[in-house]
């Protein structure tokens, strides 16, 4: 028992030992500046420590048209993603504060169409317990969502779905079940979620470069997204009005600081409220509308969000007084190599900026490892050819990958953590992903020898 308190103690020691110190500007600097020279990203970043914005940073372009290049900077504006949900949370609980909603309110009060309505409550949407799937993906067809749809297309793509499972029994992330908050929002207060949003939240505290509802590659500073292949080049995302509330909001760095300053501080919702958003149960990361975020010692809160060109961040250690926001519209390394490293420079954890070297292959080294390959283990063929001195892989119906030789035979796609390990004696090469390895056999040789 003494010696699990006094371990318990030296953490909270060292955690309060790093609350104090001053953030190392000068080493996120030579970070950020590696990304930047390497190609590795494009976005903005802010940190700020006891209520203070003590860094910005700002890498890449937000506009790229042929020789036409528009720098990112403070003012670039981003999609947020998923982390309009946490927006969405906080207007319900609002709602719930003003005695217009309770979490025990039923679904089938405004959407009886829904399956499972009469069950399924505005706390279950709120937590990902609904047992209401992904409308944004419900068909496999990932372009669907990329084309304007009507609401009404929306919710009937919704009412279609089949429950994944009763509600209250398991958890999965569900962006139906914010499109239905979102809706819901608008139904109490007879305004678009756009307008509830800026009167409730945006203007009450400050967000000035923050709005919702803008179709896409319209919005003032509004970064578009992009993907690196041999150079950056333009992907098409999101319809943006297709996902209002649930994935759609354009903001900055800065301004996300501001709303979960406004979050903590109680400007926008009660501190009872803002405790039941941080909710989870046990070994869960999903709570009511926030995501537990751990690192290391500490446990802080926030939402991630992705969208087919945008990945963004946003976290607080609020027992450290550290909030940190990420905003990209490239990235070509994990966002969450990003996020652990600017984690780690902020709280003096070790770490070492990588040096992102990699080795250089002639076109006749490459030659060994073009074919066709395919597994007894995966449904998909996959396809390995070259650009000039470019390794290139296609998994059959998706996009090129770049690949980047770091060892010999060894070859990786940083964004999502693949591994290529080639055999050419075998004609084998074997995919690692996700802690899962798999073998896949060359069937078909198109090499030049």
């Amino acid at each position: 028992m003494c010696k699990i308190n006094a371990s318990l103690l030296l953490i909270f020691l060292f955690i309060g030992h790093l609350s104090a110190q001053d953030i190392n500007t000068a080493k996120l600097d030579s970070f950020f500046n590696a990304l930047d020279a390497n190609s590795k990203g494009m976005g903005s970043f802010a940190v700020a420590k006891d209520g203070k914005v003590v860094y910005q940073k700002s890498i890449g372009y937000s506009l790229i048209e042929g020789e036409k290049k528009i720098a990112a900077s403070s003012e670039t504006r981003y999609r947020i993603g998923s982390i309009s949900k946490t927006f969405t949370a906080v207007l319900i609980y609002q709602l719930i504060e003003q005695g217009k909603l309770s979490l025990d309110t039923r679904l089938s009060q405004f959407f009886p169409e829904v399956p499972n309505a009469k069950l399924i409550t505005i706390g279950n949407l709120l937590a990902h317990n609904s047992g209401l799937g992904d409308y944004v993906h419900a068909s496999g067809d990932l372009i669907w969502i990329t084309a304007p749809r009507t609401k009404k297309v929306l919710l009937d793509s919704i009412y279609a779905s089949k429950p994944i499972f009763a509600p209250g029994t398991e958890k999965h992330y569900s962006n139906s079940g914010y499109l239905l908050l979102s809706s819901i929002v608008e139904k109490l207060y007879k305004k678009p979620y756009a307008r509830v949003a800026e009167e409730r939240i945006f203007k009450k505290l400050g967000m000035k470069n923050t709005l919702s509802g803008v179709v896409n590659k319209t919005g003032l500073h509004e970064a578009r997204p992009y993907g690196l292949a041999s150079s950056w080049s333009e992907i098409k995302d999101i319809y943006f009005t297709n996902v209002i509330g649930v994935g759609d909001i354009l903001s900055t760095p800065t301004d996300l600081l501001r709303f979960m300053e406004g979050l903590q501080e109680g400007k926008l919702i009660g501190t009872k409220s803002l405790q039941q958003m941080k909710t989870a149960g046990p070994e869960d990361y999903l709570a009511m509308g926030l995501m537990i975020i751990p690192f290391k010692s500490m446990v802080g809160y926030g939402h991630a969000g992705d969208t087919y060109g945008s990945h963004c961040v946003f976290e607080n250690f609020d027992k450290q007084g550290l909030m940190v926001t990420i905003c990209m519209n490239g990235v070509s390394y994990p966002i969450n190599d990003i996020n652990m490293a600017i984690l780690s420079i902020i709280t003096d954890s070790p770490y070492e900026i990588p040096s992102f070297t990699s080795l250089s292959l002639t076109p006749v080294e490459l030659e060994s490892y073009l074919g066709v390959y395919s597994s007894p283990e995966v449904p998909l063929k996959l396809s390995i050819t070259r650009n000039g001195t470019v390794l290139m892989a296609q998994a059959t119906g998706q996009g090129v990958l770049t690949l980047e030789a770091f060892e010999h035979n060894k070859f990786k796609f940083e964004p999502d953590g693949i591994v290529l390990e080639f055999n050419p004696k075998n004609t084998e090469l074997v995919l690692k992903q996700g802690g899962q390895t798999y073998l896949f056999k060359k069937e078909i040789d198109v090499s030049a020898n």
